[in-house]
């Protein structure tokens, strides 16, 4: 009985305070729109497979990426879940041996590489086929230098694969590759772990994985360019 007068009291029915009317059509407050999170893969060679268990983890926890920005072996990783071939990716990379690595490696005199590349190309291109990045489902950003001016190349649209390859082109080790009319190379050259550019592409939230924390990027930072040869 107590409990009842209460309630009355509370919903106004036998007062003058709101009905149960008009509190049924009062407006509803805004739902907190949930943070967009960001993922910067950095460099690494071949510790970069790290990269692999760090989004298995977030994934399964609940914290999946919808920004990806990577750099180098990072670009690979990120790109390959971006375009939902994570584990695909993961079940190449611990089947690799030594064996194997070797015969991904077309070694070639008289290039500005001591790798053309070529099979590692045809090994992207037989699981990616030719996805562009704009039809990811995710944001996703791969990091390049370009050759020459030190330039900071953000690839954000074209050929997936195109953009990978530019990204992880080693200076030494594989050709530079030629997109839009620029030379481009590994992009750990000018930024190591791409926070920025996941935060320029929406993300509210960016998890970094560090894998050379001894290297640091300086150049000047070219946006929004794309993959088409």
């Amino acid at each position: 009985m107590l409990w009842d007068k209460a309630a009355r009291r509370a919903v106004g029915l036998g007062g003058g305070g709101s009905t149960m009317n008009e509190m049924s059509s009062a407006p509803e407050l805004p739902m907190r729109r949930k943070p967009k999170i960001g993922l910067a893969l950095g460099g690494g060679a071949a510790r970069g497979w790290a990269h692999i268990g760090a989004l298995e983890v977030l994934i399964e926890a609940g914290f999946a990426p919808e920004v990806i920005a990577g750099t180098s072996i990072g670009a690979v990783v990120g790109g390959c879940y971006a375009a939902g071939k994570l584990s695909q990716l993961a079940e190449f990379a611990t089947g690799l041996t030594k064996r194997r690595v070797v015969g991904l490696m077309d070694f070639h005199i008289g290039g500005a590489g001591l790798i053309s590349g070529g099979r590692l190309k045809r090994l992207l291109e037989d699981h990616l086929d030719n996805v562009r990045i704009e039809e990811l489902d995710q944001r996703f950003v791969a990091i390049a230098t370009e050759l020459g001016s030190g330039h900071e190349i953000w690839l954000t649209h074209g050929p997936l694969i195109q953009a990978l390859r530019a990204s992880y082109a080693l200076p030494g080790i594989f050709d530079p590759v030629k997109l839009g009319g620029r030379w481009l190379m590994d992009g750990a050259l000018v930024n190591p772990v791409p926070v920025t550019a996941a935060r320029a592409l929406g993300a509210d939230v960016v998890i970094c994985v560090n894998l050379n924390n001894d290297l640091a990027g300086r150049g000047t930072v070219i946006q929004n360019y794309a993959s088409d040869p």
